[in-house]
């Protein structure tokens, strides 16, 4: 067995190599303790706000040749790749523009490329794919007779961006959506979506809405909804595209920081005084940073209070750990947020995140009140509802009100609070008097029918 002191000598002699004009070390340096030269080369450029761009070359049947083959001849296949990438990266990349090669596993290859005229996620996709048929093409050759394997490879590409400070952290994410790609995990068009995603956050090129949501009793503004939608020429436009994808580029926190921070900004030169909600996903909520982020957002605008916002909890992701969040929830209340739990009645999982959460109000999902006049079901189903909120001294709000007939059954049932197109549609929110003027006719509406529904009954 080698001693640590051999260890540490053939590290040195690594040390005394790289500055030397050694190739083969200088585009495959070992991975040692000390220092990783490509990381360290990352990091500087890192720094300068230069993205790194990376192409991943994987080897399909990597695996069963493993299994099938001697080791040496795996160590000549792998040595092989190696010499064939060295004479093909010239004609793609100056030697100036690339920072080295690493190998994560035995059966990939990483190039890591600094940024150069014409850099972009199409040129680096559209590269590797010509590298990757100039590869297999040169292993064509059988490394020993009579032997008829095609090597084939898959290519995955991504660029490191500064969504993630550590370095080192940056390059493994990175690796791990290229080898996705590679492995068709995820598709082609990934890396370039993330980073159009990271565009939208960095430049806060989002747009939020309101909604009313009215007093069913007196027909006045109990509050807003703020709702999110992306660029109107992007594929992130909605906000089911939005989000999720956010989710899967791990920038879902970002994103819903940028919706409560540009809320703030039209609440507050709005003069918006009812209450606010904005929805939130127990990923955010559950972030370390998420809590000090909103309080130093808040305590830039006087005209608002935490008292003032409920944090809606989206069924968008569900909570695995009722008691941590019912703490954190407690954490959160004691600075005057109040929560609200979205979509119940819509499955089982909004239910129990009620009688574990006890939230302040309850938002009833609109696939209960579609049709609700017409269906007695649903009826049944609405009145257990009230009750159980009833019980637990929650408010009720009815999301999804399309028409009268459903508005009037919840007159009817005494439903505290309502929110759908028959009111209004989400719209950018305008001034103070404008404001009001367009909410009295809903005000007119919700009282006349009100009228009508008690002489009728």
């Amino acid at each position: 067995m080698q001693s640590a002191l051999q260890k540490w000598k053939e590290r040195l002699k690594y040390l005394y190599l790289l500055p030397l004009s050694n190739e083969s070390l200088k585009y495959f340096p070992p991975d040692f303790t000390i220092r990783d030269p490509i990381v360290s080369m990352i990091k500087q450029y890192r720094r300068k706000g230069q993205p790194i761009g990376m192409i991943l070359f994987y080897m399909e049947e990597f695996h069963h040749l493993f299994a099938t083959h001697p080791y040496p001849y795996i160590q000549n296949l792998q040595k092989l790749v190696r010499e064939k990438l060295l004479e093909i990266l010239p004609r793609y990349f100056k030697s100036s523009n690339l920072l080295g090669i690493k190998q994560f596993a035995s059966d990939d290859f990483c190039m890591f490329i600094k940024e150069y005229p014409g850099f972009s996620f199409d040129d680096l996709q559209r590269k590797a794919l010509l590298m990757r048929q100039e590869l297999e093409q040169s292993l064509r050759i059988p490394m020993r007779p009579h032997e008829d394997t095609i090597y084939s490879f898959q290519t995955g590409c991504h660029i490191i961006g500064m969504d993630i400070e550590n370095t080192e952290a940056a390059i493994r994410s990175s690796y791990h959506y290229a080898l996705a790609i590679a492995t068709k995990k995820l598709p082609s068009h990934f890396s370039k979506s993330k980073q159009e995603l990271l565009d939208i956050i960095d430049m806060e090129k989002i747009t939020v809405l309101a909604q009313p949501i009215m007093s069913l009793n007196s027909g006045e503004i109990f509050g807003w909804e703020i709702l999110t939608r992306g660029p109107s020429n992007s594929v992130f436009h909605t906000p089911t595209e939005l989000f999720d994808f956010a989710y899967q580029a791990d920038l879902l926190s970002k994103m819903e920081f940028i919706v409560m921070k540009k809320a703030f900004e039209e609440i507050s030169k709005r003069g918006i005084r009812e209450q606010v909600f904005i929805n939130v996903t127990p990923v955010t909520l559950c972030h370390p940073l998420f809590l000090n982020q909103l309080l130093t957002v808040l305590s830039a605008y006087d005209n608002i209070s935490a008292s003032q916002i409920i944090l809606e909890i989206t069924e968008r992701h569900s909570i695995r750990d009722f008691a941590y969040m019912g703490a954190l929830m407690a954490n959160y209340r004691s600075h005057g947020f109040r929560f609200a739990v979205d979509d119940a009645g819509a499955g089982y999982s909004s239910l129990q995140s009620i009688s574990e959460l006890i939230p302040d109000i309850i938002k009833i999902d609109k696939s209960v009140i579609q049709n609700i006049d017409q269906l007695v079901v649903k009826q049944y189903l609405l009145r257990a509802l009230l009750l159980f909120a009833e019980n637990i001294n929650c408010q009720v709000i009815a999301e999804g009100i399309e028409s009268q007939g459903e508005a009037d059954i919840l007159y009817e049932m005494h439903v505290h609070m309502g929110q759908g197109f028959y009111f209004a549609r989400p719209e950018p929110i305008v001034a103070y008097q404008e404001r009001m003027l367009q909410c009295r006719s809903i005000t007119e509406k919700i009282q006349q029918n009100r009228q009508i529904c008690s002489v009728i009954a």
